[in-house]
């Protein structure tokens, strides 16, 4: 039975990637089912800002977008990285096709007030990505997404879920480079969703781990078969998954060696 899969591939992991991840990706390809990768690249883009003299502001982990940004995040985001995933999928015998939100006006956003253009998702139109499923092309897609009067910037783990709900995955998978959520001092094994909140609230989990920890919480919510976050650093480590009937997020120490 063809199976649907969303990988959502964190923009700090890329370059520490477990090359195996490509085979087992080629894999699940050539078994028949379908795959779709959703890509950050924030590293990437603060290098940018950075190398522009660009200043950068984060509020509750999520990037200030102004017009200079919103340019380093087309040509970065648009074009250099997701141009250097595309290429090693496809030389890894992956048939990948690289987009955004703006192609098709695929994935519509809504800006977000006082953050400038950043934008939530508000919708999914999924011609474009099943017209290239059907033709067994795995869609490699950036979260740059189609505003009332611009581009606008969204967050990759929220703009992930939003197209994995839209294509109704039967599995999920957020590929990070941290070694899961810490509480109270340390990694926990199993920690509820309210637990998760707590933690927001608390600022124990704070930065670029609110929107993680969201979107898992997010994901588990979709009617999504299997949710796992997985360490891109280790493809033997196959994650945990979010147990939704019993509603608990489960978030391990994902490192092995």
């Amino acid at each position: 039975m063809k199976k649907r899969k969303l990988i959502k591939l964190g923009g700090s992991i890329f370059d520490q990637l477990d090359p195996q991840y490509f085979e087992e990706w080629k894999a699940w390809c050539d078994a028949g089912h379908e795959l779709v990768i959703v890509h950050g690249g924030g590293p990437a883009l603060s290098a940018y800002c950075e190398a522009m003299e660009i200043e950068t502001i984060f509020e509750a982990g999520v990037r200030v977008t102004t017009d200079d940004i919103l340019l380093g995040a087309e040509r970065v985001l648009g074009g250099e990285v997701q141009s250097k995933i595309v290429y090693q999928l496809n030389q890894a015998g992956i048939r990948a096709v690289g987009l955004t939100g703006i192609d098709g006006k695929s994935i519509v956003g809504k800006q977000r007030d006082g953050l400038g253009a950043v934008g939530d998702i508000a919708f999914v139109d999924c011609t474009l990505f099943e017209t290239l499923l059907k033709a067994a092309y795995v869609p490699v897609v950036t979260s740059l997404v189609t505003g009332k009067d611009s581009t606008l910037n969204s967050n990759g783990d929220t703009c992930a879920i939003a197209v994995a709900a839209a294509l109704a995955v039967d599995s999920f998978e957020l590929l990070t480079d941290v070694d899961g959520v810490k509480l109270d001092g340390a990694y926990q094994t199993v920690v509820s969703s309210e637990r998760l909140v707590a933690g927001i609230e608390s600022k124990e989990i704070y930065g670029g781990m609110i929107p993680k920890v969201q979107a898992v919480r997010n994901a588990s919510t979709q009617g999504i078969q299997d949710v796992r976050i997985r360490s891109g650093k280790y493809v033997s480590s196959q994650g945990t998954r979010v147990k939704e009937e019993t509603n608990e997020c489960i978030v391990t120490n994902l490192s092995t060696s």
